[in-house]
């Protein structure tokens, strides 16, 4: 049997029907194979041999197996960067390794994943491909691996997408430009590093991996479980969870000791008035239908009939508005005024569930923003001055949550935000990089009482831990 790759999945010429994992395919008169089942088919076969040069032998007929599928090459790499990983980041290493180098890591946001990332692409020593979810986070990447392995290869840092089309021995791509051109470059890398791959489960990215016969996979991530349970699909696609270190695990040696404070705010009379109508109409609404609106295919319904039914319509636009009296309650400007002066001298970011409001406190206290909407130039201007300590707090909506390397914070605080544990996880360890003066860090919750916002809190705290409550 001969093993080629042929337009992001494996063709199996000359094979019988008891190989598995193959499908015959009547346009080619051949058997064909999902690329990412490369390396089980070499182990079924007995010819594989990992980066160790241990071959793995299964059955007695080794010699009829012809590998053509793989273009990828063999890399002897060191990171410039000789830093000695902390002893979670060696263990975390290890576990990889003993996987059979393939595996995911969950580790909190700060705790430097990508630093792992470069040391599992040197002991893998082959072709790798980076996968990130946004340009932003592909650039700081390609800064990132160009500093640790540009000196030793014949080739710059690859990069596919925001306008680049440059593939060679190591590329750092986006999801998107993954999914556009991964049957051209399947073939082409031995290990895929996922980051943020609680993003891979999604219809689209999960042929990145289906699609890659990459025999090495990395995922990194500091939020592994999705809600609709579709992280499941991680473990076919990318190996089991091989380590996992949760925040307060880390905290006080490697990331900032720190507390989150949940604090209430009550709305003024008019608001609690305007609220207190609007809710009602959309709970009328939901009671008379028996919505399960935890649940994601309870929720589907209730948007499915507001697309036909006026009524269920009116039940949205009542809620929506709802959401928005909560969300920019007055009283929370009372609070964060005095949070602010109480933290004048820290390093603070202010998170919004909306753009709106988000400028809105901008003007208020003349605090720099950023959200979607703002420019690369602005955004990289604003960081970098947040950086140096020229500003000393930002406001944001939702962009700030992962995919941008934000300078260290110490105190955070939500104004507003979703149900997501996955948010709240992420804008928690966007203030735990431990600072110079190793001041703990501290995240404040303000909500409005008795709102959607106290069931919405509630929820996307649960299983995350907390170390006071206030």
């Amino acid at each position: 049997m001969r093993i080629e790759f042929d337009d992001g999945t494996l063709l199996l010429r000359d094979a019988s029907d008891d190989v598995p994992y193959g499908e015959w395919d009547d346009r080619v008169g051949e058997y064909r194979a999902q690329a990412h089942r490369y390396r089980a088919l070499l182990e079924w076969a007995g010819v594989w041999t990992d980066r160790d040069e241990q071959a793995t032998l299964h059955n007695g007929f080794a010699h009829t197996i012809e590998d053509a599928a793989h273009a990828f090459p063999k890399l002897e790499l060191t990171p410039a960067l000789h830093i000695e990983p902390r002893d979670y980041q060696q263990a975390a290493l290890d576990a990889w390794i003993d996987h059979g180098r393939r595996g995911s890591v969950v580790l909190p946001t700060g705790s430097g994943k990508t630093f792992l990332g470069l040391q599992a692409i040197a002991d893998a020593g082959v072709g790798t491909l980076v996968v990130t979810p946004t340009i932003d986070l592909m650039n700081q990447w390609h800064a990132t691996l160009t500093n640790a392995f540009g000196d030793q290869l014949s080739e710059p840092i690859g990069v596919l997408g925001g306008g680049s089309h440059d593939v060679t021995s190591i590329t750092v791509t986006t999801y998107d430009s993954a999914y556009r051109y991964v049957d051209d470059y399947g073939d082409q890398f031995g290990l895929l590093v996922i980051d943020e791959e609680h993003h891979l489960p999604a219809p689209t990215y999960r042929q990145i991996p289906e699609m890659t016969i990459a025999p090495y996979r990395l995922g990194l991530t500091a939020t592994y479980e999705r809600p609709d349970g579709k992280h499941e699909l991680l473990d076919d696609l990318i190996g089991p969870v091989v380590y996992r270190a949760a925040v307060d695990e880390l905290a006080g040696e490697y990331l900032s000791e720190y507390e989150t404070i949940h604090m209430s705010v009550d709305l003024t009379v008019d608001e609690r008035e305007q609220y207190d109508e609007e809710y009602q109409i959309y709970r009328d609404y939901v009671d008379s239908h028996e919505f399960d609106l935890w649940k994601e295919a309870g929720y589907q319904e209730f948007l499915k009939r507001t697309s036909y039914d006026p009524h269920g319509r009116r039940a949205l636009i009542a809620k929506q508005r709802a959401e928005r009296i909560a969300r920019t309650a007055a009283k929370k400007l009372d609070t964060l005024d005095n949070l602010i002066k109480r933290h004048h001298d820290d390093r603070a970011l202010i998170f919004t569930a909306n753009n709106d409001f988000a400028y809105d406190i901008s003007r208020e206290f003349i605090v720099p923003c950023i959200t979607h909407q703002t420019q690369t130039e602005e955004r990289t201007e604003i960081l970098d001055r947040f950086r140096t300590g020229e500003y000393s707090m930002l406001v944001t909506s939702q962009v700030l949550d992962e995919g941008i390397d934000v300078p260290a914070a110490n105190v955070g605080i939500i104004l507003s935000g979703s149900a997501s544990k996955r948010q709240y996880a992420q804008r928690l360890g966007r203030i735990l990089r431990p600072t110079d003066d190793r001041k703990p860090a501290r995240l404040y919750e303000i909500i409005a009482a008795e709102t959607m916002e106290t069931y919405v809190s509630k929820r996307r705290r649960e299983g995350v831990p907390t170390s006071a409550d206030g």
